[in-house]
């Protein structure tokens, strides 16, 4: 972006501190960016109970594969769950089953539905699978397990075997854009859909919401410095909006 030179101050990055990744992570599967209606809906099966199992949520980096599988056992359970994500020290347990078992029995006296393992990155997973495979078939009305990966193939296939493979390809600039423009909005910036696509357009080939969570970053960044906003394409015979520093 050609952005016009100005003098920043303090008080503008102290705005700016909390990034936009960050301060709008999703806090509910409702904020999440799904990559197709399609998955939207699988989604929500699991949220609802009309579908069971356990999943493999897999694709790039920054797809929103995390924040699904963070949030989805507290649904399924009706606002709480019994959860374990350290698949390392899981994994290296001289009795996995018993350990299972026993997480299984205390979900079950605390009421929830299911006890959840939450594993993600499991691609890096190192030491075997075999007693956690079997103990998925053996537990598996009282146990779900969660798996992100960016290589399903490198997941052991007795594992993707016994999962529900849900891809979360890389996201396009227009559907990041709605939820781009919700958080502008809330930021107290207004722009023109076709001038937020275009930037966001810029960064498109990542496919990753970090990067264009880190353009709309940008964006606030220099609008607080009171820089000028450079036309789209498509409206540049329309004038540059400028904003001041409040």
């Amino acid at each position: 972006m050609g952005w016009q030179s100005v003098t920043p101050s303090t008080n503008i990055y102290k705005e700016c501190e909390v990034k936009t990744a960050n301060k709008y992570k999703p806090t509910n599967l409702g904020e999440v960016i799904y990559p197709s209606e399609a998955v939207r809906i699988r989604i929500q099966a699991y949220m609802s109970g009309n579908l069971e199992g356990n999943l493999l949520l897999w694709g790039p980096n920054g797809t929103g594969k995390t924040s699904v599988a963070d949030l989805l056992p507290a649904y399924i359970n009706n606002g709480d769950a019994h959860v374990d994500t350290n698949y390392e020290a899981i994994l290296k347990k001289d009795d996995l089953n018993g350990f299972i078992a026993n997480s299984c029995s205390i979900a079950e006296w605390g009421g929830h539905k299911k006890h959840f393992m939450v594993f993600h990155e499991f691609d890096n997973a190192e030491d075997d699978v075999n007693e956690l495979w079997t103990a998925m078939d053996k537990y598996s009305d009282k146990l779900m397990v969660i798996i992100t990966t960016n290589n399903p193939m490198s997941v052991h296939k007795s594992l993707r075997s016994r999962c529900d493979e849900v891809h979360f390809p890389a996201l396009t600039a227009r559907q990041v854009l709605r939820r781009s423009q919700s958080i502008l909005d809330q930021e107290g910036l207004s722009l023109p859909d076709a001038q937020v696509l275009h930037y966001l357009e810029q960064i498109e080939h990542h496919g990753d919401l970090r990067k264009y969570f880190a353009k709309l970053d940008e964006i606030l960044l220099l609008s607080r410095m009171g820089a000028i906003l450079p036309p789209t394409p498509a409206v540049s015979s329309k004038p540059r909006v400028r904003f001041s520093v409040v």
